[in-house]
């Protein structure tokens, strides 16, 4: 049987037949329908009553997800990994979205957008020296399909721009240099602006944090479009309040969603975008063709794309 954690668009699920005809396919209205539905799911799409119904899989061998990051799922990595349950993501199929929310994000820091009102006279006309993209250095944490399309985007706006991966060597990739995880730090000083592309994982879990925020220069800017928890944010309101850092504009938060008495929310300086980076969906789904040829492959006994490695947590 195929799960599906959302009720699936007429289209889509003629698709689904047609690629998996003597499959039945069901999908959950509710967590208890969820629960009840897991036991007899071979094949589960979507995150929805996900970690809470797979304690009741029996026969479950490949979920597909409808993100990016999945951090959230591997919470129950033991039991997928105990069934040889096989985990798929859904990277690169919000790569164009997200990239273009890193560049609305990162151009409200550089033209300054939320400082250019005065608070005390919101009608006050105030012009300002600001900065810009083109001739900046840019560096990218996490050099996946997002971090390149990025790159492209920045690159055509002028900039100069770097990544790093996870990798002891540095290389070129796309026609930009790439820093292994040994050296990535030492280009820090010269750096302009610092992106964050990066899965949460345990070995990225506050990777960046005061040391490195303090080797940027005070005129830098960052952005958090990966996922929380990569960046120490209580270093990161330190460092721009000391003026240590020029400001930040975050999608991604470690405990989410951001309460309403956090001081990220009061800074001026930081950007607070509610993870919308991935914007909320309408049928059809973005990610609905990726699973239609997943199936595809699954029904053949072909090689699934976009498997999740689950020591590496993506």
């Amino acid at each position: 049987m195929i799960l599906l954690m959302y009720e699936p668009p007429p289209e889509h699920l003629d698709n689904l037949q047609k690629v998996a005809p003597l499959m039945r396919i069901a999908w959950a209205k509710s967590r208890t329908e969820a629960r009840h539905l897991m036991i007899d799911a071979e094949v589960v799409m979507g995150n929805r009553y996900l970690v809470q119904s797979i304690p009741y899989a029996t026969r479950l061998r490949w979920v597909q997800s409808n993100s990016v990051g999945v951090d959230f799922i591997l919470k129950a990595k033991e039991e997928l990994a105990k069934g040889s349950i096989i985990l798929t993501s859904a990277k690169g199929v919000y790569d164009h979205e997200l990239a273009e929310h890193t560049l609305a994000l990162l151009l409200s820091l550089y033209r300054q957008l939320p400082l250019l009102r005065d608070e005390q006279n919101q009608q006050s006309w105030r012009r300002h020296t600001l900065p810009t993209i083109r001739g900046s250095r840019c560096l990218i944490l996490g050099w996946g399909s997002l971090a390149r399309h990025i790159a492209r985007l920045l690159g055509t706006l002028g900039a100069t721009v770097s990544g790093v991966r996870n990798s002891p060597v540095d290389s070129e990739s796309d026609g930009c240099r790439v820093y292994g995880h040994v050296s990535w730090r030492s280009q820090l000083p010269s750096t302009d602006a610092l992106i964050l592309c990066l899965p949460r994982t345990t070995a990225t879990y506050h990777l960046v944090s005061e040391a490195e925020l303090s080797l940027l220069p005070p005129h830098a800017f960052l952005v958090n479009i990966g996922r929380g928890g990569t960046l120490d944010e209580t270093a990161l309101l330190k460092c721009v309040r000391g003026n240590r850092l020029a400001g930040a504009a975050l999608d991604v938060f470690e405990n989410e969603p951001l309460p309403a008495d956090h001081p990220l929310w009061r800074e001026p300086r930081v950007v607070v975008s509610p993870h919308v980076g991935r914007s909320l969906e309408r049928p059809p789904y973005r990610w609905q063709t990726l699973f239609e040829e997943n199936l595809r492959r699954y029904v053949r006994g072909e090689s699934l794309r976009n498997v999740v490695d689950y020591e590496k947590g993506y």
